[in-house]
């Protein structure tokens, strides 16, 4: 048997051994991110017999059936936010520090764009859906929700993001149960779902403003972006935020940022179709919900590799072909508030 010492450095056990354990601890990492590289899907809630709710997974086009007559208004926004919130908060990405998944930046910022966009409609069910007028105590439940989602969400421990954000789905579990028994309101009134469109308008813009400035026109000016990471609109207005250079290595965040905010504003409309069912139908506004929806299916596309490629350039630019579907959108919502706004 050879003496290990004239062995040369690669051929030694102790390095074979640590070199074993590398490639275990590499693959093991590798099949945690596998794993945990997903996306949500879009749901549908279907009202079952005995009064409860369930989420059945659906296509895109796919819409559910519309509850009964009689069914509480306001059931429907606040189970989304319920299925919405177990679905994302279950395994909350954007504050792990040690775990292999801190490498997966792409569904972490997907997760925050969901957040941000759930953030919005809570604000506006704290400030108008759940009270009857501007006079009423806001409802509390609706208001430590919103507080509890308004956290950091990167922070670790002490407390944890996902802690916070899992107490302000019970938060909403608690309205829910009281709207169902009728000791909460909820105002579906035509001003209130103006001022939810609204705050969907302004999260939208300013969103559309980061994927309009991504294109390589706007980089080559060698400029870095004021902000190095997709923007907290739950602190700054996003009204403040003019022409930015977004950096090469931020398109792919904004791009999965937006994802996120669209799917979470999909599976809002959704519900706001059947919340809102009496004043869309007044207004003749339900096909204009139906195309917003339709729009918003086509923003969930995943592309291999985001590219950025120039006008005529035989690349396709992900960014503008997502900016272009949410200022539809934007466009649309707007268009809805103007016919909300019409006098029959």
């Amino acid at each position: 048997m050879p003496d290990e010492r004239n062995l040369r450095w690669y051929k030694k056990k102790k390095f074979q051994a640590l070199l074993a354990v590398v490639i275990v601890l590499f693959l093991f990492c590798l099949f945690i991110m596998v794993i945990n590289y997903s996306f949500p899907g879009f749901f549908n809630l279907a009202v079952q017999e005995d009064g409860t709710v369930k989420a059945e997974s659906a296509t895109a086009g796919e819409l559910a059936k519309a509850p009964p007559d009689g069914w509480t208004k306001g059931l429907m926004m606040t189970d989304t936010m319920i299925v919405t919130g177990d679905d994302l908060f279950s395994n909350w990405l954007p504050n792990d520090k040690i775990w292999p998944t801190i490498l997966l930046d792409n569904p972490q910022n997907y997760q925050l764009g969901a957040l941000e966009m759930m953030r919005y409609t809570a604000r506006a069910m704290r400030d108008y859906l759940a009270r009857f007028g501007s006079a009423d105590a806001m409802n509390h439940e609706c208001d430590q929700a919103f507080t509890l989602l308004s956290n950091d969400p990167k922070k670790w421990l002490f407390p944890s993001a996902e802690s916070r954000f899992k107490q302000a789905i019970n938060q909403y579990r608690l309205y829910r149960n009281k709207l169902a028994a009728g000791e909460a309101g909820f105002s579906p009134r035509e001003d209130n779902l103006k001022e939810l469109l609204q705050q969907y308008v302004s999260l939208l813009g300013a969103i559309n403003n980061r994927l309009a400035n991504a294109p390589n026109s706007q980089r080559a000016k060698g400029g870095q972006s004021p902000i190095s990471s997709p923007v907290d609109f739950s602190i700054v207005q996003t009204e403040q935020y003019g022409s930015v250079d977004v950096p090469w290595y931020k398109i792919d965040d904004n791009f999965y940022y937006a994802q996120g905010a669209a799917y979470v504003l999909r599976q809002m409309m959704v519900a706001i179709k059947y919340d809102f069912s009496v004043i869309l139908n007044a207004k003749n506004a339900g096909p204009q919900v139906d195309n917003i929806i339709a729009v918003l299916d086509q923003c969930q596309f995943e592309p291999i590799i985001v590219l950025n490629g120039n006008i005529g350039s035989i690349t396709a630019n992900h960014s503008m072909e997502l900016h272009s579907l949410l200022e539809n959108v934007r466009q649309r919502i707007r268009n809805l508030s103007e016919m909300l706004r019409a006098v029959n």
